[in-house]
């Protein structure tokens, strides 16, 4: 698998999300969490097909006792549980991960920069934490966060219906990472008109997955899947991808597709025009259950 480089900070384009190894997650999820032996198979792929980094959190319910239970050798990237105290996390989930070298770190919430930052980059200067960073929610918590001294890494949610990202311009900082979740929206994108899409009727949900549908077809590529990350990928300012996997299958597919080649600079303006603008809670799953 293809290493994207940042610095002197090496991942992979694909990074393996484990909230489902904590919790049923993902509104599409029809497998529920992965037993033991599943878990280790898991791992195990993730590292045969060159996958660098782990994704969790304190927050992800089991995840970190889970990962922490096998031996998979790969890197490990947490976030602080939101609003608590930096060190007692830290302290968790390296005890939970049975870390004995430095992870990366990140806050939960851009709300917990202003008490928690300080506490979080002298993780550095201790050498648990090899970067540390914050997962943000939406542009304007990007823009609140990067001035943060030492700031070293991000994680946002973006897919190929989110246009909020389009004014990013990150070309001042090559050395950051910038990791995207949710490329499928939680797996909406890919289980299609199988699912109801919250805040979003089904009308305009069968018009969308049409118009993915043809656009892929039109590009080459293998299905919605294909196309929705060689849309993210085609972003200038994308890093990696955290993609959650309940199935070794998911991996190895999810995988291929990662190492695919991204669309030109042409087919994403006509991904951009093609395909109309959703309302902020659809792209939001805080937000689904209200």
């Amino acid at each position: 698998m293809r290493r994207r480089q940042r610095g002197d900070y090496s991942q992979s384009a694909l990074v393996l999300g484990t909230a489902q190894l904590g919790g049923a997650y993902g509104i599409a999820n029809r497998t529920g969490v992965p037993d033991l032996a599943a878990r280790e198979r898991l791992l195990a792929t993730a590292r045969e097909l060159g996958v660098t980094h782990l994704d969790t959190a304190r927050a992800y319910g089991e995840s970190e006792r889970r990962i922490g239970a096998i031996d998979h050798g790969l890197s490990v990237i947490t976030k602080v549980a939101p609003g608590g105290d930096v060190r007692a996390s830290v302290d968790a989930s390296r005890a939970a991960l049975r870390a004995t070298g430095p992870l990366t770190i990140l806050l939960h919430r851009a709300a917990d920069a202003d008490a928690s930052w300080a506490e979080l980059r002298g993780c550095l200067e201790t050498g648990e934490a090899d970067r540390v960073g914050v997962s943000v929610q939406s542009p304007d918590e990007l823009r609140r966060v990067l001035d943060l001294p030492g700031l070293g890494y991000v994680q946002l949610p973006c897919n190929i219906l989110d246009r909020r990202w389009l004014e990013v311009d990150l070309a001042a900082r090559p050395d950051l990472v910038v990791t995207v979740r949710s490329a499928y929206l939680q797996g909406l994108l890919v289980a299609g008109t199988a699912v109801t899409w919250p805040h979003l009727p089904d009308a305009d949900r069968d018009g969308i997955v049409a118009t993915l549908d043809k656009l892929a077809a039109e590009f080459g590529r293998d299905g919605r899947a294909d196309l929705c990350l060689a849309y993210l990928f085609s972003l200038p300012w994308v890093t990696s991808l955290v993609i959650g996997a309940e199935t070794e299958a998911q991996l190895r597919a999810n995988a291929e597709l990662a190492d695919r080649s991204p669309l030109t600079a042409g087919q994403r303006d006509q991904v951009l025009a093609a395909l109309p603008e959703v309302p902020v809670e659809l792209l939001d799953p805080s937000r689904w259950s209200n």
